[in-house]
């Protein structure tokens, strides 16, 4: 499930010098100890067990949509057709992540040729029916769960960066690639950091505040705070994408999804995307980069903009242009002004970017380009994703037309 490389203890663990980054409670010392100590002796236990039966009891993730249960149990729905469903769903992470674990959990039970891993809504709601869609509905936790009110308001943040990366994927996706699929994938990236948000607050805001860099000292002129890995590691023994894969593998889907479902790694070159798997995963981790970069300071966040379009630009066919042009579609660069971190504009483009958002890699998709050549030996997570796919086009492939995520909050 993980190898105890990326659960074991870092060099980098808080320095108890630093005030700012010791832990808050001696629980999570001892659990952060406990986790290393786990992680050493088998593949099952530590932080990954305890968020297993969190889960158990709290569910993945709280709907945020408090209609919803109403809604999907309406005898109206029975008249919806499946992709309005599927548009419903999307506008739900815990719904959406809940239709695909009982999907693929279903595949998984009739055997190896049930036809691989399932990773479009409205195909799941078509398998589990009108009766599954409001069974699944009806075993989420209402908002917010266990979390308090303070905690709450960070969980809607970091959701709010989810949905946003997820659009600013779905805005630099190639020509022919399904908007929900990348979406879905996106989503999926992040799955171990919402669940720590969820069910592991005081530890999501203790790995935050070690990000942070301390005050500059004498001995230490240029601090800097731990980067994400080393800091999740340091308060729970485990990196988030290790949890985000562990829960991945308990639901059962594929070893494909699991290989999408891990970043880039910022130390790593970006090597040239041999098919669609790696075509998907490359862009969803852009996506990400991206919108972490919209989070930093205003000083700091146009050269991150153009580190991660350097690094990405051989392998995707991207240019800064194309990059922004993203961004403006999806209202990322709006929703950084309005969360206070400033206005951010591209010298290059000027205000062509916000002005009249449109990506030539959207005007090829939204022309009917042909759509790029479809590995087979790497189908089973891209194929079966598209049950609207027109008769003689690759399975998936071709753009499904499905809304874009809605933006219904608490």
């Amino acid at each position: 499930m993980r190898s105890p490389s990326r659960c074991a203890p870092s060099s980098t663990a808080p320095a108890t010098g630093e005030t700012r980054q010791r832990y808050h409670l001696a629980r999570s010392f001892w659990r952060a100890l406990d986790g290393w100590r786990l992680s050493a002796e088998q593949d099952d236990g530590g932080p990954i067990a305890l968020l297993k039966d969190k889960m158990q009891r709290f569910g993945h993730l709280p709907s945020t949509s408090t209609r919803l249960v109403t809604t999907v149990s309406s005898s109206a729905m029975a008249g919806q057709h499946g992709s309005q469903l599927a548009s419903m769903a999307l506008k739900d992470m815990a719904l959406a992540l809940e239709l695909l674990r009982r999907v693929n959990n279903a595949l998984r039970q009739q055997g190896p040729t049930s036809g691989g891993t399932v990773l479009n809504l409205q195909r799941a709601i078509a398998m589990l029916g009108l009766n599954g869609l409001e069974d699944a509905a009806r075993a989420l936790k209402p908002w917010p769960g266990p979390m308090n009110e303070g905690q709450a308001q960070f969980m809607q943040s970091v959701m709010r960066r989810v949905h946003r990366a997820g659009q600013v994927a779905q805005a630099l996706r190639p020509a022919g690639y399904d908007g929900e699929v990348i979406y879905l994938i996106s989503l999926m990236q992040n799955l171990g950091r919402l669940l720590v948000q969820y069910h592991f607050p005081d530890d999501a805001q203790q790995i935050r505040q070690l990000q942070v860099a301390p005050e500059a000292t004498e001995d230490n002129p240029n601090p800097r705070g731990m980067n994400e890995q080393s800091a999740a590691y340091a308060v729970l023994g485990c990196d988030l994408e290790s949890l985000g894969l562990a829960v991945a593998k308990y639901w059962g889907l594929g070893d494909e999804l699991q290989h999408m479902m891990r970043r880039q790694p910022q130390e790593a070159p970006v090597r040239h995307a041999d098919g669609d798997t790696e075509m998907l995963r490359l862009t969803c981790s852009l996506a990400n980069e991206l919108v972490d970069a919209l989070a930093l300071p205003e000083r700091k966040r146009q050269a991150a903009i153009e580190l991660a379009t350097r690094r990405y630009a051989r392998a995707l066919g991207l240019g800064l242009r194309e990059i922004y042009d993203a961004l403006g579609a999806s209202g990322a660069i709006a929703d950084a002004g309005e969360s206070g971190l400033g206005a951010m504009s591209d010298p290059a483009v000027g205000a062509a970017a916000t002005a009249a958002p449109r990506s030539r890699l959207r005007e090829r998709a939204e022309s009917g380009a042909p759509a790029p050549a479809t590995n087979t030996a790497t189908n089973t997570a891209i194929n079966n994703t598209n049950s609207t796919a027109q008769p003689g086009s690759p399975t998936g492939t071709r753009p499904s037309g499905a809304p874009e995520p809605g933006k219904d909050r608490p």
